[in-house]
Formats: C-alpha cells, structure tokens, sequence
C-alpha cells in the first residue's frame, strides 16, 4: 500500500533530504557572491529558506485540482466516517488495544484542499530550519537579493513535489509534528483521486475503499494508541534538524569537508544521492527516522493483509489490479521517484511489511504487536532488512 498513496509520514523523509540540499546550495551561492556584493543587508526584513507562497502557487497548477471536483461529497463522507467506524473493532481485536478516543476527525478533500492542508503542515514543520537559516543569515551578512532568488527557487521545489504528490495520493493520517498539543491526527481521503484509480482499475467501489480505510486507520492506531511513538518520532525529527546547525556552520567555514562528504559518500544501493551530504550524525539519526517509518508503514499493510482478506471478498482481485498498475508506471512517474528518493523509500516501505510478516510468522500477532512496547524495542534498519535479528534480541 505504501507504494502507491503516500502519507506526510512517508514524504518526510524526501522532503528532508531535498530541503537540505536546496538549502546547502542556496548557502554555497551566497557565500560565493557575498564578497562582490556591497549592499548592506537589511535585519529587519523577515528572511526564509522557502518561499510559501510559490510553493502554494506551483504545487496548485502542478495538480490539475480544477479538472477533479469531488462528487457527491456528503454522501463520501458518511461512508468514510461508517468505514472508519468499520475498522476500528477489527483493529482492536487484531491489536488487543484500544484508542483514548474514537477517530473523528475524517475528512474527504480534493487535490487543493489536501495540498493546502498539507503546505500547513510541512511550513509548521520547518519552522526550525527556518530559524537556523536566519541565524546563518545574519552571520554571514548575505545579500536580500540572493536570499530572494534562494527561497522563490526551493519554493518552486518544495511545490513541485507536492503538486505531484497530490495527484497520486489517496489517503493520508496526518499528525501535526512538533506541535506542542498532542491534538488527534485527521484522516484525509482524496477522493477525486480514489475515484479516478477505482474507475481505472475497474475494482468495486465499496471495497476498494474500505481497503483504503484500513490502512489508514491503522496509522492512527500506531501513533494514538501509543502515545510514546509520537513523542518518540518528533523527538528524532527534532534532533535531525538541531543538527543542520552544524551543517550550516561547515558550509560558512569552508565547502572542503562539505565536498569531502558528497564524494565519500555511499553509492551501495542503499541510500539516495542526496543522503551523501549527511554528516554521520545526520546519518545515524535519518536511518532511526527510515527504520521507524519503515515499520509505520509495514505494519499497516500487514494489518490491512490480515482483516482485509477476513472482510472484503475484493481483496485479491484489488490488490493484483494495484500491482499491475504498480508494475507500468509512467516514465515520468519512474524518475520523479528517483530524484526525489521516493522509489528507495518505497523499498524501504516493502522492507517493513516482510520485517512484520517475517516476526508474526515466527511469533504470532502477539510477538509482532511488541514492536509497540517502547523506543528500545524498535527495530534498527539492519534489523528492518534481517528480522531474524529483531527476534534474536528480543527473544
């Protein structure tokens, strides 16, 4: 399921690659054309890395949201809100827990509307980049100019992804990370695009998005029955952005162990092009972020595997249509994956659904349920990729 609706969960890790790199690169540019620059710089002008307002108006035209409305909105809504309700037992049941408050937060939205609700999210989001990146501003003394041009471009960026992003995606948990208040995440249906890959695939209408639902209303279970996975996860989303500090201070000092980093890099197959500028801190912490994601995702699909096939008469037929579509993406599609590191988090995501299948396997629900215990009893990456280790340990 990863593979074909990513969530904000599933982006993060590609957002946080590409604004860095566009951010150590708006960084490079300024520094080299500081010392031919005499115009003073004005502090009292508010100075980002990402222009919003670009990102808002590029993500909006990417999408096309004009040319799918949705239809009968009241009615998509009741029936999310009964298939939500639909889940929930099963999930108790197969989770043997239970959520401090039932879902309520169900919304069906367009194209524009996720994006919307999604620009919200990710501007909360890097609030502390920002604010690294006005520090180094000041340190530096960098041109408004050039600042200008950096942000509008990473702006164009950021958009770019997420306009398309938000022709793909079909349901999405959406948790406010870094947020202060602890608030219920929101259950987000796209339905233009369910509708429109429902009617492709030729799939029935009912099931297709209930098996939707499922998936997603397992996500809720992961960070509101838990409470701890949330404060866990935006405790690593904090540390790895504490750390651009020191990413931005050793572009300021000088570009040699920056450029020694990108050439030392990995090239094994394992992690994207863009991960070679993470210095082995940033590195350690996005794999905990990958591993944790990784699972997130997997144990949803294991979950959506194990009821969907006890409630829907659909689901194979589903699921072969969805791999089918799956295996004749689009050329386009294909290198939009790639450069934004989609296709390796992708793997990543299959990766966690064989980690949970492979420890249920040998242990049951029971076994597998107890990934949920604590941080220590999560898995590592290379844990991920050979479960036989998590079971070693934890046995």
């Amino acid at each position: 399921m990863s593979t074909k609706k990513p969530s904000n969960i599933k982006q993060l890790g590609s957002v946080l690659l590409i604004s860095m790199a566009a951010g150590a690169g708006a960084r490079f540019i300024a520094n080299k054309t500081r010392a031919q620059e005499s115009r003073a710089y004005d502090y009292d002008t508010p100075q980002q890395l990402i222009d919003w307002k670009i990102a808002r108006m590029i993500a909006l035209r990417v999408s096309q949201w004009q040319l799918f409305p949705v239809r009968d909105r009241a009615g998509r809504q009741t029936l999310y809100e009964n298939q939500v309700a639909q889940s929930q037992p099963l999930i108790d049941e197969y989770l043997n827990v239970t959520l401090p408050e039932n879902l309520s937060r169900v919304q069906v939205v367009d194209r524009r509307e996720w994006i919307e609700a999604n620009l919200r999210s990710f501007e909360h989001l890097f609030q502390p980049i920002e604010e690294l990146y006005r520090s180094a501003a000041r340190k530096s003394g960098r041109n408004p100019a050039i600042t200008s041009l950096n942000r509008g471009f990473v702006g164009a960026q950021v958009g770019a992804m997420v306009g398309v992003l938000a022709r793909k995606v079909l349901g999405q948990y959406d948790l406010s990370l870094l947020s202060p208040k602890a608030d219920p995440g929101t259950l987000y249906f796209v339905e233009p695009n369910i509708s429109l890959i429902q009617t492709q695939l030729g799939v029935d209408d009912h099931d297709f998005r209930l098996w939707i639902t499922l998936h997603e209303t397992t996500h809720a279970y992961e960070f509101e029955a838990y409470p701890w996975v949330r404060e866990h996860f935006t405790g690593l989303v904090q540390r790895y952005f504490n750390e651009l500090g020191g990413q931005l201070d050793t572009i300021r000092n000088g570009i040699g162990t920056f450029l020694q980093r990108i050439f030392k890099g990995k090239s094994d197959g394992d992690s994207h092009w863009i991960e070679s500028l993470l210095t082995p801190t940033q590195r350690q912490i996005f794999n905990e972020l990958q591993a944790l994601m990784s699972l997130v995702e997997g144990y949803s699909n294991h979950i959506m595997n194990a009821v969907g096939r006890e409630i829907l008469p659909n689901f194979d037929h589903i699921e072969q249509r969805m791999h089918q579509r799956k295996a004749n993406r689009s050329l386009f599609d294909e290198l939009f994956n790639r450069i934004t590191g989609m296709t390796l988090k992708m793997q990543q995501y299959e990766q966690g659904e064989k980690f949970v299948n492979a420890i249920a396997d040998h242990g049951g629900k029971e076994l597998a349920a107890r990934v949920w215990e604590g941080p220590e009893m999560l898995p590592t990456l290379e844990e991920i990729r050979n479960p036989q280790l998590w079971i070693a340990r934890v046995a």
